[in-house]
C-alpha cells in the first residue's frame, strides 16, 4: 500500500503523527503514569542529568516556549517534584533541581519509559524502529524549526 492508495486524511502525515501522538499518550498514561506527564518525566531526566537548570534552559532542553515551561515548573513544584528558587548570582533567574521525591519519581520511571518506547515500536524490526526515530529526528531538524539537541 502506497500513501497515493489511502483515503483523506489518512494519507497525510500530520495526520498520522497527530495518531501516533495519542497513541504514545494513552500508553504512558497506563504503562508509565497517569499523573506524572511524558513532558514532566522529560524535565525529571534534565534535571537529573545537569542537577540544576535555569527555567529558560528547562525550556531549551525540552523545546518548550516560556509561559509553557513556567506552569509546568509551578506545577511539578507543588507536586513536590522539584524545588525553585532565585539564583544567588541573579535574582531575575529561577533556579530548578530535583526534590528527592523528584529523584525517585525518575528512578521509578526510568524503566517504564523503555517499556512505552517497546509497546509503541516493539511491533516493527530493527530497521524500521531505527528509520522511524531518523525520519522524525530529520523532519524535527528542518531549517526554521527547534533542533532536537542530542545531549
Amino acid at each position: 500500500m502506497t500513501m497515493a492508495d489511502l483515503p483523506e486524511p489518512q494519507r497525510h502525515v500530520g495526520n498520522l503523527i497527530r495518531r501516533a501522538q495519542q497513541l504514545h499518550l494513552a500508553t504512558w498514561a497506563r504503562v508509565a503514569d497517569p499523573d506524572i506527564t511524558s513532558t514532566q518525566y522529560s524535565i525529571l531526566a534534565v534535571l537529573e542529568r545537569l542537577g540544576e537548570a535555569s527555567q529558560r534552559e528547562l525550556g531549551d532542553e525540552v523545546d518548550l516556549d516560556r509561559s509553557t515551561i513556567a506552569d509546568l515548573v509551578r506545577r511539578m513544584e507543588k507536586s513536590g517534584l522539584i524545588a525553585r528558587q532565585r539564583a544567588a548570582s541573579d535574582a531575575r533567574r529561577n533556579v530548578v533541581t530535583l526534590t528527592a521525591h523528584g529523584a525517585a519519581e525518575h528512578a521509578r520511571l526510568a524503566p517504564r519509559v523503555v517499556e512505552v518506547q517497546r509497546e509503541l515500536t516493539g511491533h516493527l524490526g530493527s530497521a524500521e524502529s531505527a528509520a522511524l526515530f531518523r525520519g522524525l529526528w530529520a523532519m524535527l531538524e528542518r531549517p526554521g524549526s527547534s533542533e532536537p539537541r542530542a545531549r
